[in-house]
């Protein structure tokens, strides 16, 4: 867990040294925050027989010119069946892709992203997954614009009794700063 937080604070930190390292901003540093509501399985049951949650966390990209880049995540993800809420932690590593954005003048940015997902729990338990995901930033100024964007979580496979889904699909709302 301290590992995973280190490296979380490096990636704040590391877009701002390289930003002043590179004066011709061939490489940027993204952050973004969100809040979403999810569509997650029931624990041995399909996406058609779906729960109702929520999830929120908050991460950074390092881009280079060409918009291709890595990020990293922090959040939680959390159902609610049967009244009563299981939550889980997730961080991921992703690999990111940028497609058209403010350079060529145009306020959309599109982007795709997929990585490893690592999700804990109580009493330290972890398990590995994977996430997908798409969406858009809508620049409205230089360096502030919303984040629209639907992500896949895979891979929980139940959490050993302790969440109650297996995976859920997150339409995140957020904002990211340059």
């Amino acid at each position: 867990m301290k590992n995973l937080i280190s490296t979380a604070a490096l990636l704040f930190v590391l877009p701002t040294m390289v930003r002043a390292a590179d004066a011709d901003n061939s490489v940027q540093g993204q952050f973004y925050s969100f809040i979403a509501p999810t569509v997650s399985n029931t624990q041995y049951g399909h996406l058609s027989s779906s729960q109702g949650g929520d999830s929120a966390g908050l991460g950074g990209e390092v881009l280079n010119h060409k918009g291709v880049g890595v990020g990293i995540e922090l959040g939680y993800g959390r159902n609610w069946s049967n009244g009563q809420g299981s939550a889980l932690g997730v961080g991921s590593a992703d690999f990111t892709c940028h497609f058209l954005g403010d350079k060529n003048g145009r306020k959309t940015e599109a982007f795709v992203t997929g990585g490893y997902s690592l999700y804990y729990g109580e009493r330290s338990t972890t398990q590995s997954g994977y996430n997908l995901g798409v969406g858009v930033n809508l620049w409205l100024s230089k360096h502030v614009a919303p984040r629209l964007e639907i992500r896949y979580q895979g891979g929980i496979n139940g959490f050993h009794g302790y969440s109650q889904f297996n995976e859920f699909i997150a339409f995140r709302f957020g904002v990211t700063f340059r």
